[in-house]
């Protein structure tokens, strides 16, 4: 039943879509082209940060190292590039912009920092056998070579599954990651349609033509994972109203305010 809402609020002449969602106290699903990969956009992001956090429990990173921004490093769509050259932050700065603020430089950093290898290992570990990172943030010449950043709907909710159960490598780290992500300013397309009070953890990625939504929407009937990418929009504004009414739909349905009847 929920996938049927679902198609029929899309205008497929519009845009390309896939979706996962997964009701976390029932395991209601639904989901369609769930497999295809597609381009990340800032939902890479999430990996990056799973590598940091993972090397900061193996004692190889601490979050409290300091890191100069040098002018080389800052790329557009950065807060860090607006900001004075030579300023020092502490990793923890740096992996909290990333994710929040989805800061390109303070991205490119830490890619740096972690190496892009030990990132794609990282997600061959967790079974995310649809998402690599081929290349930086704003690297355009990568991406008119080919070299483009992967994930599927289906990665992205075993990524927030394994979050939630608190299995990304364990309790304390999981639950790290899940307060940074609650933390995030773009709420222009999950959020759109439904209360302002409602907690959720999430990430989202936009290039043109393109604009994903991934996260964890907490609510005292029943927690869910939300995934909805989009490509080929006529637009963003679109996409993102797309995504928009289907988060609607999902809470709606997920909390009882869908009459089935």
């Amino acid at each position: 039943m929920l996938q049927k809402l679902i198609r029929q609020a899309i205008d497929f002449q519009k845009l390309d879509c896939a979706l996962a969602v997964e009701n976390l106290r029932t395991g209601e699903r639904a989901s369609f082209n769930q497999e295809l990969k597609v381009p990340s956009a800032s939902l890479i992001k999430l990996l990056i940060m799973a590598e940091i956090i993972r090397q900061v429990k193996a004692e190889r990173l601490d979050l409290r190292r300091r890191l100069t921004v040098k002018a080389e490093a800052k790329v557009d769509y950065s807060i860090l590039t607006l900001l004075e050259t030579g300023n020092n932050y502490s990793l923890q700065d740096l992996l909290t912009l990333m994710i929040v603020q989805s800061d390109n430089t303070a991205a490119n950093i830490l890619i740096d920092m972690v190496g892009m290898d030990h990132i794609n290992r990282t997600c061959g570990d967790l079974n995310l056998s649809d998402t690599i990172l081929k290349r930086k943030m704003m690297d355009r010449n990568a991406r008119e070579a080919g070299r483009e950043n992967y994930t599927s709907a289906s990665d992205m909710a075993r990524f927030l599954s394994l979050l939630y159960r608190g299995e990304l490598f364990d309790k304390a780290s999981s639950a790290y990651m899940i307060e940074i992500m609650k933390k995030q300013l773009e709420s222009s397309m999950i959020r759109l349609y439904i209360p302002d009070e409602t907690v959720i953890a999430h990430k989202s990625g936009e290039l043109e033509g393109i604009a994903h939504e991934a996260g964890i929407v907490f609510h005292e009937k029943g927690d869910y994972v939300f995934v909805v990418l989009t490509w080929n929009a006529v637009n963003n504004n679109e996409a993102r109203q797309t995504i928009g009414q289907i988060s609607k739909l999902v809470y709606d349905y997920f909390t009882g305010e869908i009459d089935l009847n």
